[in-house]
């Protein structure tokens, strides 16, 4: 599956930078109604366009979206809520129903599966942005599993008059899944303070830093992917000039006061997503480099709602280190499953 990724760059320490890469729109569910276009215009809401039109509510002929024979002005299927929705025939797009002819009006129609020469040379189609999934279904009583009901089939496979949603059992049926990523960190800067060697800091947003447990910063994320998503994290250890913290490593400790060491460790508050080991003990971790990632957390699924990680990050130096500010940059992606 394609996979679509976030990235957000982290200055830690004296000063935490977030730069933002472009995020996926999250878009709203399809929608399509039945107007008479002699009343009313095709502008229901976001980015509605005309699919299809009809002679008549029932026992009629159909016509190609681009046309505008006044006789089929009482009956136009106006489609709308989903950013990028359009009626072409090229790019991201499904077929409605293909019509009989080569005039693309006053036609009778098939349904996208069928293979019938007379209907070879016309097609009502719905398109939408790249990445978006695009359904049409056929189905008897309702459009029950899909988004909306376009318009119904007097016959169910071919060779067949149209009609208004109610007016026959076969029904026209559509959907769009449209991808949607979110990410986000909470502040704009974070800061330990001066380490010491008798002291353990905390990083605050303040950035004065704290000698007891908190939050440093949150990192938010959702999807609607299948597969869910990743949240992974790289970056160097602290550093000040030549001084090098030692990063604690992929086995959760708390540092002592008089050691050299940096660590993360998270908590999860909402949504279905998880930490990942070892990022979720009591104790810190940092396994991740200035070149190689680390997992930090993850959902199964892109069924839920937001999940804020909340992030605290931990400092010590040992007597041997130049107290003061030490520094690093750390870089977020987030990878959704689609």
């Amino acid at each position: 599956m394609e996979k679509q990724k976030i990235k957000k760059n982290i200055f830690l320490g004296i000063i935490f930078l977030i730069v933002v890469f472009p995020i996926s729109n999250i878009y709203g569910a399809l929608s399509c109604t039945v107007i008479d276009y002699n009343v009313q215009d095709c502008d229901m809401g976001v980015d509605a366009t005309i699919m299809f039109r009809m002679s008549g509510s029932s026992n009629a002929h159909a016509e190609l979206p681009s046309l505008f024979t006044s006789a089929y002005n009482n009956n136009v299927v106006c489609c709308y809520g989903v950013t990028g929705l359009g009626n072409s025939c090229s790019g991201n797009y499904e077929t409605i129903v293909r019509l009989s002819g080569t005039t693309g009006t006053n036609a009778h129609v098939e349904r996208n599966d069928q293979t019938n020469a007379n209907y070879n040379n016309q097609k009502a189609c719905i398109s939408s942005a790249f990445g978006d999934i695009i359904t049409i279904g056929y189905q008897a009583s309702n459009c029950s599993g899909y988004d909306t009901t376009l318009f119904s089939m007097e016959k169910s496979l071919t060779n067949s008059q149209v009609g208004i949603p109610s007016a026959y059992n076969n029904k026209v049926c559509a959907s769009i899944y449209s991808q949607s990523i979110t990410f986000n960190v909470s502040a704009t800067s974070v800061g330990f303070g001066a380490l010491t060697p008798t002291g353990l800091r905390y990083a605050t947003s303040n950035g004065v830093g704290s000698a007891t447990e908190t939050e440093s910063y949150t990192v938010s994320a959702s999807t609607n992917a299948p597969d869910g998503y990743y949240v992974f994290l790289k970056g160097d250890t602290l550093k000040k000039n030549t001084s090098t913290v030692d990063a604690i490593g992929g086995t959760p400790i708390t540092p002592t006061p008089g050691t050299k060491k940096f660590g993360i460790r998270a908590v999860a508050t909402g949504g279905i997503g998880t930490v990942v080991y070892p990022y979720d003990s009591t104790g810190f971790a940092y396994d991740a480099t200035g070149t190689n990632f680390t997992t930090v957390a993850q959902a199964t699924s892109g069924d839920g709602a937001t999940t804020t990680y909340s992030i605290r990050t931990v400092a010590t130096i040992d007597s041997l280190l130049d107290p003061g500010d030490y520094n690093t940059n750390l870089t977020y992606i987030m990878v959704g499953g689609f």
